[in-house]
């Protein structure tokens, strides 16, 4: 028995290469502007939060207190997300419970 005319080949898959004219025309403005870091004031004061109570505070007030400091709320939000995901990778659980924070 010939094994070459019985066996079934797989086609060679072949790499399929775009070649780009210019990359900086294909390029196009993304529709959001880069959301600017927490400063360091600002980052400090989260930490005095986290430290007097390590809650992650309701959504809204989270919010109201970075528009009262001028700050990104999504960044703000990281921020208490990335707090809770250290404290749970260390072992030290976090209360589900919310609370308010205070804009003072």
């Amino acid at each position: 028995i010939d094994k070459s005319s019985t066996s079934i080949s797989k086609p060679k898959s072949k790499a399929y290469y775009a070649i780009k004219s210019n990359p900086q025309e294909d390029r196009s403005p993304s529709p959001k502007a880069p959301v600017p870091r927490l400063t360091l004031a600002v980052r400090e004061e989260l930490c005095a939060i986290w430290k007097s109570d390590p809650r992650v505070p309701t959504i809204a007030s989270r919010h109201a207190w970075a528009v009262s400091r001028n700050v990104s709320p999504s960044r703000v939000d990281q921020w208490f997300c990335s707090r809770k995901s250290q404290a749970k990778k260390l072992g030290r659980p976090i209360s589900n419970d919310s609370y308010e924070l205070s804009l003072e």
